[in-house]
């Protein structure tokens, strides 16, 4: 069973990201408007910290996905790296595929217990730690209600695991459009009605109840395949789930690094701004790293629709489907982020002193985040490709990234006292020295193509579609 992405995956996956980057835009300035600038910070400050226990997950998402891509794809044996062309066969193996789906939940149970103990403990310290000169008990509230929320993500995350792994991009993005969509309506009339961050923390308590629930009816809808798992009747055993478990996770914990030190060199840096700057300071930050990010998850939004489909090519060992996504894919991203890059400093930058008078917009500092988020995007990207193989060589390059980037962001800005431009240099430098150019050209190679090819296959590609589509 070979995956083809569908037009409607790729609308769908445009339609989620719209939507997600128009509910920050349009929550934005309500939460300027009706939050105080410390509590403006906070705020961010907890989206934060919510990212970062997401990556408790540890790499387990995208590793049990791509191997029940395999396994849907035909595959009758799983391995720790590469794949296994020999156990290939037409057909499911159903009772591989309920081994799979069952470990993933497991897994997510185990994980968002120890979520919960870290939030409530350390995460509970931090927050009383940069929220001491607070008066106001109601963010506490706030807190409380965004750390359920938390472990109810990581909960119910083998829904979402699941859909992608029987190659739904359109499901999932249908959920997390109806779950944005809920979360504004309700944020933004309980930030109207003077509920402060106690009403934005129950608006994304929301997001997060909506969200499972749609996933989990959507599986429900792929009957074929929920049909052949439930006539699966042999028991699981707990050599299986161990037997599975050892599989996966030898990429996942290294997918998981990974995603540590991603986090590091993108949303930390709201974290290290409450440390070296004011919670307001934090805060106008904040919103120019969401701005800037927005347009890169817009720009990386078509080359991720086809992920799944990369997987399979890579399961049927087809190299020239393999170019066709990778070419396509990477210039689609460059020239919609172009365009996104454009677009929010024409429209939306001028904006923000009209929403919050006395707001200071640094249009060179965004331009510098942008360029940053574009070259960490773009090799972020590759690197997918790349874990599409079932192989993870960029763990040492991520990780030198991010603990050399936050020693030059304490150095600059808690030595040298550069402020935001300090944040933003040092992971850029840390990024430029090998990640940013290393796995465009690592990727290229593993297709025995060079990136320069890649990128003019792409062009000529999508040269000779417009031209069709205008014919």
């Amino acid at each position: 069973m070979a995956f083809r992405t569908k037009r409607s995956d790729v609308i769908w996956n445009y339609v989620g990201t719209v939507v997600s980057m128009a509910s920050g835009f349009v929550l934005l300035p309500l939460l300027m408007r009706f939050l105080s600038g410390d509590e403006l910070g906070l705020w961010y400050v907890y989206i934060a910290v919510a990212n970062l226990a997401m990556l408790f997950e540890f790499g387990f998402t995208p590793t049990f996905a791509r191997n029940i891509v395999y396994v849907v794809s035909g595959a009758r044996h799983l391995t720790a790296t590469g794949h296994d062309l020999g156990s290939k066969e037409d057909g499911v193996d159903w009772h591989l595929l309920n081994t799979v789906i069952r470990t993933s939940k497991l897994i997510y149970a185990a994980i968002a217990g120890l979520t919960f103990i870290l939030l409530s403990s350390i995460g509970t310290v931090y927050i009383s730690y940069i929220t001491s000169d607070l008066n106001d008990g109601l963010h506490w509230a706030s807190w409380g209600l965004f750390c359920v929320s938390i472990v109810l993500n990581l909960y119910f995350l083998y829904s979402i695991t699941t859909l992608r792994g029987y190659g739904d991009v359109a499901g999932e993005n249908q959920a997390k459009t109806i779950a944005k969509v809920s979360q504004l309506i309700i944020s933004g009339l309980l930030l109207i009605l003077g509920f402060g961050l106690l009403g934005a923390s129950i608006g994304y308590f929301v997001n997060s109840v909506v969200l499972r629930g749609y996933s989990l009816v959507r599986l429900r809808q792929h009957k074929k395949l929920e049909q052949g798992r439930a006539g699966d009747l042999r028991p699981i055993t707990f050599d299986e789930i161990r037997t599975i478990l050892a599989t996966i996770s030898h990429l996942a914990w290294r997918d998981g690094l990974v995603q540590l030190a991603l986090y590091v060199s993108t949303q930390a840096t709201s974290i290290l701004c409450s440390l070296f700057l004011t919670l307001e300071q934090t805060g106008t930050y904040s919103v120019i790293l969401q701005l800037a990010t927005a347009a890169s998850n817009f720009a990386a939004a078509y080359p991720r629709s086809f992920f799944p489909a990369m997987q399979s090519a890579y399961a049927e060992n087809d190299v020239k489907q393999q170019r066709y996504i990778i070419s396509t894919g990477i210039v689609a991203y460059w020239v919609l982020y172009l365009l996104g890059t454009i677009g929010v400093a024409v429209v939306i930058l001028p904006l923000l002193p009209l929403l919050k008078p006395g707001t200071q917009v640094d249009y060179a500092l965004y331009l510098m985040l942008s360029l940053y988020m574009a070259l960490l995007q773009q090799h972020s990207i590759c690197c997918n490709y790349i874990i599409s193989m079932n192989e993870i060589p960029y763990l040492r390059g991520y990780l030198f990234a991010a603990v050399f980037g936050c020693s030059l962001v304490a150095f600059l800005c808690g030595v040298v006292h550069i402020g935001a431009w300090g944040i933003i240099l040092g992971q850029a430098i840390s990024q430029i020295i090998y990640n940013n150019w290393r796995w465009p050209q690592y990727l290229s190679h593993k297709l025995d193509t060079t990136y320069i090819s890649l990128f003019e296959i792409g062009v000529g590609t999508w040269q000779g579609k417009l031209m069709n589509r205008f014919k």
